[in-house]
């Protein structure tokens, strides 16, 4: 696996037009591009389960900033990854545009990027949209997500992986989930942005995938919020489609690596996506 870090930008601001994301590529040679985008206090290691399933496509990894190698680069927040996400793509991409595979946090970031630059995006696949009430933007709520990393730490995590039917759950980085990050990711998902909508519609065609399965743990998305998007979706592409699958939880790239790279896949390649998937 190549690591690259370029722009040496590891203290670098938001209004730096010379920085880059840290990533990794696989698949140099392939002529299609995936770009991968990470969720919430993870880093692009997330998706090291999913990838060796899509070998045919050239891959990009980036960390998301104030994530991962990207640390430093900030503050965290959708335009500026949207933005950042669209140079790696232009840079590194075949033909300068990739497909996007995106999950959880990662999912709001791709919706941003797919509206704002859009030359840069051809299909994307997308999961575990969680929007969360407009009043979690203030107040006590990113106070809530800070201690709850903490609490969620003192779990060992075979019992974790137990829970979520054998997920592979990693652990946090601690010293990475800080107050002003959590403010900015409750920021993110909340039902409303500055301007009172929740997305512009996008061109690109669109899967929504909606984790099903909650149980003892809380791991299932919201597939209201799925259809939400969807018809935001449909507003610029009518192929936009959401659906869920009942045996999945939030994180099913690391519940069923396989069959999320093989549903991705599917939906790249204009195939019916497997058995289990239940159109909304």
């Amino acid at each position: 696996m190549a690591t690259k870090q370029i722009g040496g930008a590891a203290h670098a601001l938001d209004n730096d037009l010379q920085t880059t994301l840290p990533f990794s590529e696989l698949n140099k040679t392939a002529t299609d591009t995936i770009l991968f985008i990470h969720g919430a206090f993870v880093d692009r290691n997330d998706w090291d389960l999913v990838t060796p399933h899509l070998s045919k496509y050239h891959i990009l990894l980036p960390d998301l900033p104030g994530h991962g190698q990207a640390e430093r680069i900030g503050p965290f927040s959708k335009q500026l990854s949207a933005r950042l996400l669209a140079d790696l793509i232009q840079q590194h991409a075949k033909g300068g545009r990739a497909h996007i595979i995106a999950l959880s946090l990662g999912a709001f970031v791709a919706i941003e990027l797919a509206s704002v630059h859009s030359d840069v995006v051809n299909e994307m696949f997308i999961s575990g949209l969680k929007v969360m009430p407009a009043p979690y933007r203030t107040g006590i709520a990113p106070y809530g997500l800070w201690l709850s990393q903490r609490l969620e730490s003192y779990i060992p995590l075979p019992l974790v992986r137990w829970a979520l039917d054998g997920t592979d759950m990693q652990g946090v980085d601690l010293s990475r989930v800080t107050l002003p990050l959590c403010r900015a990711i409750m920021s993110t998902i909340t039902a409303e942005s500055g301007d009172g909508a929740w997305a512009q519609p996008w061109g690109a065609r669109t899967c929504i995938i909606s984790a099903g399965k909650a149980g003892i743990v809380p791991s299932a998305d919201h597939p209201e919020d799925a259809v939400k998007y969807r018809d935001i979706g449909r507003k610029g592409n009518a192929e936009t489609i959401a659906y869920t699958h009942p045996l999945m939880r939030h994180p099913w790239n690391r519940q069923d690596p396989e069959l999320f790279a093989r549903a991705a896949k599917c939906w790249f390649e204009g195939e019916p996506l497997p058995e289990g998937c239940i159109e909304l």
